[in-house]
């Protein structure tokens, strides 16, 4: 079971970390969720064939994932053992909503497997893998595809390794680059096997193709001067080499040593990896769909088509809302054209979302287009699923919007009052709410039904008031982003 929230919003608890440190309370075997617990993944039983034995997984899921159907890059994390909850932070952190640096992405968490990092030499090698080999002929034939048939996947994967992991990490991504679209090795472990590897680099120097494929690699400078040295060895030998395209970065960490190193690796690994992913907001904010579109294509191919990468959703759904704003204070019909390009974009880009055609009706009843605004409503009100808090309300007031109704001059009269530090009057037949702040200006209230009311010239913001025995209770602000203020009534 999964249940992934926003954890970038909260602290995780010493018992969370316990759980997946699997020595958290249990009961029957397995610990005892809630409704207040923070869950940022689960632990799946895999039975390898490969390696001969069970592992243990761990598997996080994007926020999102259970809401829509889109394929997600994987991020396969080899030291979770102690890494885990630290790069679910930060691929979540990262991904979120108005930051947007990386994609959002499956994050699998591979138990530490001792004995398997290091590639055997090739002058000891026998008819069957062994070691690093074996490892991934596990990736391959069982780990890999077991993840593409348990989830929706993209198929650009990354692998994430340290120190010997990180040996292993380079070697797979270059001996066999059809597997891994990037890696992130932290400290590679070169100097495994008396140093044969960093000897012997030539020999997993890759022969096919690495285009659209990255590599981050990194070091502490506090690490000892043998471990410094065979880095500088290693940058020179890639510096020499024609990587076939590869995409590549070297980073010295100051401050770090060997083992306080490896969260910065994967942070700053990701976001060299997914440099530009960002969608820029300047182009959004232009309306010059054309230009968005050609700025998407560029991102896609660079990324040889794996990830469906395109403006998103939070950020069309932003501009589009403040160019409507704009054109409502203004009057202006510029305005309103640049909201609609961008909520038809919306509304390509995200047929399955409600947003873009709630914008759609916004805009059309602004310009006076009733026919137009009462499709775009309807369509908003049919995808809207009603799940959160913020679909309630956005639903309700798209269904309000649909069927308006209006109160009687008898009705106005009774809602006229103040609410604690929020008035109500009723001058020439219409609501004015204004709030006890000195800045607060006084704003008409507009009726959608005969007790909810829009704020004339405020976007997401709708007042309601509560009757009580044919009295007049209380006045709730209902924001849409799901927040609900109540004032009960003090005059």
């Amino acid at each position: 079971m999964i249940r992934s929230g926003q954890i970038r919003r909260t602290l995780v608890s010493l018992l969370f970390l316990a759980f997946f440190a699997g020595i958290g309370p249990v009961a029957n075997g397995q610990p005892s969720i809630t409704d207040n617990d923070i869950v940022i993944g689960t632990r799946v039983s895999l039975r390898s064939k490969v390696l001969n034995r069970d592992l243990a997984l761990f598997i996080y899921l994007p926020p999102g994932y259970g809401q829509d159907a889109a394929k997600y890059p994987v991020l396969y994390d080899l030291n979770s053992d102690n890494t885990f909850v630290h790069d679910v932070g930060a691929v979540d952190y990262l991904a979120g909503a108005g930051l947007g640096y990386i994609p959002e992405m499956i994050v699998v968490g591979v138990p530490w497997l001792s004995g398997h990092y290091v590639p055997t030499p090739f002058d000891k090698r026998g008819s069957e893998p062994q070691a690093g080999d074996l490892l991934l002929k596990f990736f391959r034939d069982e780990l890999m595809p077991f993840i593409e048939r348990s989830y929706r996947t993209s198929g650009y994967n990354i692998l994430s390794g340290h120190s010997v992991a990180g040996l292993f990490t380079m070697y797979a991504l270059f001996t066999q680059p059809d597997l891994f679209s990037a890696g992130i090795a932290s400290s590679p472990g070169f100097l495994a096997q008396n140093q044969y590897w960093l000897k012997n680099l030539d020999k997993i120097s890759p022969a096919g193709s690495l285009a659209h494929k990255s590599l981050f690699m990194t070091i502490g400078q506090r690490e000892d001067d043998e471990t410094l040295s065979m880095f500088t060895e290693l940058e020179r030998w890639m510096s020499s080499k024609d990587l076939k395209g590869l995409a590549w970065k070297s980073a010295r960490f100051e401050g770090v040593d060997h083992m306080s190193m490896t969260g910065k690796s994967l942070y700053d690994g990701l976001l060299f990896i997914f440099d530009g992913w960002q969608f820029p907001r300047l182009l959004i904010r232009s309306g010059d769909i054309p230009a968005i579109e050609e700025y998407a294509a560029k991102v896609n191919a660079r990324f040889g088509g794996l990830l469906d990468y395109k403006a998103p959703e939070w950020l069309l759904s932003e501009f589009a809302r403040m160019w409507f704003a704009h054109g409502e204070k203004f009057h202006s019909n510029d305005s309103y054209d640049k909201a609609a390009r961008l909520a038809d974009l919306y509304a390509r880009l995200y047929p399955e979302h409600w947003n873009p055609y709630y914008r759609l009706g916004e805009i059309d009843t602004a310009k006076g287009d009733r026919e137009s605004a009462r499709k775009n409503y309807e369509l908003a009100a049919a995808k809207n699923p009603g799940r959160t808090e913020a679909e309630k309300i956005n639903l309700r007031i798209t269904k309000a919007k649909l069927n308006p109704s209006r109160p009687t001059a008898k009705q106005l009269a009774l809602f006229a009052g103040g609410y604690g530090d929020r008035k109500v009057t009723l001058e020439k037949g219409a609501l004015i709410y204004q709030k006890a702040d000195p800045q607060s200006q006084p704003q008409r209230l507009v009726p959608l039904t005969e007790t909810l009311f829009a704020v004339e010239g405020t976007d997401g913001f709708w007042l309601e008031f509560v009757l009580t025995d044919g009295k007049v209770s209380a006045l709730v602000g209902l924001y849409a982003d799901g927040r609900r203020e109540s004032s009960p009534r003090t005059i």
